[in-house]
């Protein structure tokens, strides 16, 4: 298992500032989805049942 995170720490530190930055939002919005998922698809079915009235 540490071997995996070391691999995954290097590579992470191997990159580029800009593209570091990008993996970071990247979890950050899918942390923020993960937590949230109840409140999304419920607005999503609320939309749909806005149109089939």
């Amino acid at each position: 298992m540490s071997e995996l995170v070391n691999k995954i720490k290097s590579w992470f530190l191997a990159l580029p500032d800009m593209q570091k930055g990008y993996v970071l939002l990247i979890l950050i919005l899918l942390i923020g989805i993960i937590i949230r998922w109840n409140y999304i698809i419920d607005n999503i079915i609320k939309g749909f049942s806005y149109f089939s009235k």
